[in-house]
């Protein structure tokens, strides 16, 4: 028999919108299960402060998590400072990456399938003192992978599409210089490989966008694409 998709879900920047999305999903049914990864208290005020009725049920790895409208399974982290909605506190930060953590290291030991996170807030999660530079890079490191390439991706319609970025999270006046002939293919042969195993694409077709806003125009407008 095929066991149940379980996905882990982060519930991001407590100050932020993600906690409210978490509950917001627990109100519709769901394909797979879901488990949010996130404070429990965090989650019982937000839904206090918006007025949702949301069973949080206590969950654990080896049991199923629950698909049924009104209810949502949680994997509480401890650790959070506080929990009040739009005001940011540096104090929190361990916990959004604790949570981050947590979720990739289920992926990786197989009790989740796969993991949804919510936004987190770059710039407070520095200001704790804790170098971040986006999810990307500290999945990356978490994995112990040299190289990772983001994909943003449509809806399945008749006509996808699908954006590598040759770079991530850097400042602008950076990303000319970051980008490479070398570090292009490389991007380039992870994407096709991954366009023909993950999404059944038998010969991808992949267009190299040019980093100016009219492809350099022969130089006059610089060489950087």
């Amino acid at each position: 028999m095929t066991q149940p998709v379980i996905l882990a879900l982060t519930a991001g920047e407590p100050a932020g919108i993600g906690p409210e999305l978490c509950l917001q999903l627990a109100l519709v049914k769901r394909g797979p299960g879901i488990v949010v990864v996130a404070s429990k208290p965090l989650l019982e005020a937000r839904a206090r402060l918006l007025g949702l009725e949301v069973a949080l049920e206590d969950w654990a790895p080896g049991a199923p998590a629950t698909v049924e409208p009104g209810r949502l399974s949680v994997l509480s982290v401890d650790g959070l400072a506080s929990t009040t909605a739009g005001h940011l506190d540096p104090a929190n930060s361990a916990y959004v990456l604790e949570t981050l953590r947590i979720a990739a290291q289920g992926c990786l030991d197989g009790t989740f399938d796969g993991m949804v996170t919510a936004p987190v807030h770059k710039g407070i999660i520095n200001n704790a003192g804790i170098a971040f530079s986006g999810h990307t890079e500290f999945l990356q490191e978490l994995c112990g992978v040299e190289r990772v390439v983001m994909m943003l991706a449509t809806e399945r319609t008749a006509r996808p599409l699908r954006v590598a970025l040759a770079t991530t999270h850097l400042p602008l006046s950076r990303v000319s210089s970051a980008i490479t002939g070398p570090g292009l293919m490389r991007v380039g042969r992870i994407l096709a490989a991954e366009l023909e195993q993950r999404f059944d694409i038998a010969s991808p077709r992949i267009l190299v966008c040019g980093l100016n806003p009219h492809a350099g125009e022969d130089g006059h407008l610089g060489r950087e694409e």
